[in-house]
């Protein structure tokens, strides 16, 4: 029988950062915790990009930060961003940041290339089944997707990102493209992100929004060629050095309510927002909230976004649903017709009433008032 204090299922960025925060204010220098996850390693295999609009733990794991992006369309439209500047961490430097921090702690064993194969909570224990193994805790941090429902419709946003090396000089943006529509929409919504890592080197994403979770990965390495040939206008050789393959759910989950010592975290305590995908600053906020009410013995619940977030972002998801073939519109209006300061804060969870209404109002009006007043 293994015992521990808490139990982390999860080494991603939210098991992770949760872990950090409880080390380095000395939570587990008394008490245990075990982390399970299905990777065998720890590597290079995500970006996180956000705009600075909260202070967070890794600041000091960033490839790069820009005080402009990018929106393209019909016309480019550039937004500066120099007082919240949009920010990339690399997953890597993350990785190993935390495992230096924790490498002394006797009191944390990890335990990889294993998934949790069932969850029982009785007599106020948490007990794990893991490849026929037990294990007990007091309270365990859940990060997995397995077995939550949603009331939503399912909308992903999935997508596929390679850092490209470029054998030659080629004409790059100096700033990230958060969004280049200049590409085949399908039946759906369909855009290019790209993040400028030198002369020669670039980071380009193409990515759906659409109700597939995913596509074959000959198809996104088909599309983000083409991107380099054509819009790029790049037709000579290059190399890929790293690559990666997501899909975010845009909906949120319906949460167990059965379990009183196990709490979610991530993106399965919906801490993703449903119209953009954002979640690295939610994480932190959310993971700084929880250590500090493990530090006062408080009580921990799940939690997820402010509500009124939640409330745009159903009626956001009903439009894209309705309108999937003009979306790329309805995004440039949003960046064309309101203030950087405006747009930042509202899709990072910072903006105020006023901000909100703005937001609002530059939206296609009767589109958006037709499926607020059938929500």
């Amino acid at each position: 029988m293994n015992n521990y204090d808490f139990i982390i299922i999860g080494a991603g960025c939210s098991g992770l950062s949760l872990l950090y925060e409880m080390n380095k204010n000395n939570i587990l220098k008394n008490k245990t915790c075990a982390i399970f996850d299905k990777r065998k390693q720890f590597s290079k295999d995500k970006i996180w990009s956000y705009w600075n609009v909260f202070e967070h733990s890794f600041s000091d794991c960033l490839l790069d930060k820009w005080d402009k992006v990018v929106v393209k369309g019909n016309e480019e439209i550039v937004l500066d961003c120099k007082d919240f500047t949009y920010q990339s961490v690399d997953s890597e430097k993350f990785y190993n940041k935390i495992l230096k921090n924790i490498s002394d702690n006797k009191n944390i064993k990890f335990f990889l290339d294993r998934s949790v194969d069932e969850i029982i909570e009785e007599n106020s224990q948490i007990t794990i089944k893991s490849k026929n193994e037990i294990f007990k805790a007091n309270l365990v941090f859940d990060s997995s997707l397995k077995n939550t429902n949603t009331n939503d419709t399912k909308i992903y946003q999935h997508f596929h990102g390679c850092e490209i090396n470029f054998k030659e000089s080629i004409n790059l943006s100096k700033y990230p493209i958060l969004m280049d529509f200049n590409c085949d929409q399908g039946s759906w919504t369909h855009f290019f992100y790209t993040l400028p890592l030198g002369d020669k080197k670039i980071f380009i994403e193409t990515t759906w929004i659409s109700n597939q979770q995913n596509l074959a990965k000959e198809q996104y390495i088909s599309e983000i060629n083409e991107y380099i040939q054509r819009n790029l206008n790049y037709k000579k050789e290059y190399t890929i050095e790293y690559n990666e393959t997501g899909s975010i759910p845009m909906f949120h989950f319906q949460p167990k309510t059965d379990y009183k010592k196990l709490i979610k975290i991530g993106t399965a305590a919906n801490l993703t927002r449903k119209s953009t995908g954002y979640t690295f600053l939610n994480i932190q906020k959310f993971t700084k909230e929880l250590v500090q009410k493990l530090i006062k013995n408080q009580n921990i619940t799940n939690t997820q976004i402010q509500l009124k977030y939640n409330f745009l972002d159903r009626i956001f998801i009903k439009v894209l649903l309705d309108e999937k073939e003009n979306m790329h519109k309805i995004f440039l209006r949003l960046f064309k017709k309101n203030k950087t300061k405006d747009i930042i804060n509202f899709l990072s969870n910072s903006s105020n009433f006023f901000q909100d209404i703005k937001i609002i109002l530059s939206m296609p009006k009767l589109i958006f008032i037709k499926k607020l007043l059938n929500f």
